[in-house]
């Protein structure tokens, strides 16, 4: 039987052993960009959005609604929530305010980390989602 490894160790791991190394590869061909970054600034970022969130009051058990675009940033975002020992909660991009508001109304999470381009989606339901303490964008 293999052994068994956390997610969020796993990129720890490769920063150790690869660390300057390209992690990531993010390209927009429409405007031209093209951003890299090593296994270590990968590491690096994650841990300091954990420690921003950490700091702002999430704590291991907690439920954290993601909701932002698919990229570097996501990710960066996505294994920093689970460094706080937060349970991870990612909605689909695409998703309505409707449909956002189903997800907050199962998942009863405490806080909601989102792209600035969901801001009007999340104004939309802000005041109908009581279990949320903490709204970071």
């Amino acid at each position: 039987m293999g052994v068994c490894i956390h997610i969020g160790e796993m990129l720890a791991r490769n920063a150790r052993m690869y660390p300057d190394e390209v992690a990531l590869i993010e390209r927009v061909p429409a405007e031209g960009k093209r951003r890299e970054i090593t296994w270590r600034a990968f590491d690096e970022m994650a841990n300091r959005f954990a420690n921003a969130l950490m700091k702002r009051g999430v704590e291991n058990g907690d439920k954290v609604i993601h909701l932002m675009m698919n990229s570097i940033d996501w990710l960066i975002a996505y294994f920093g929530i689970l460094r706080t020992g937060a349970w991870v909660v990612p909605l689909n991009f695409r998703f309505t305010s409707e449909d956002i508001k189903y997800c907050v109304d199962v998942a009863e999470p405490n806080v909601m980390v989102f792209g600035p381009e969901f801001i009007e989606r999340v104004e939309a339901i802000k005041d109908d989602c009581p279990t949320i303490s903490q709204w970071i964008f």
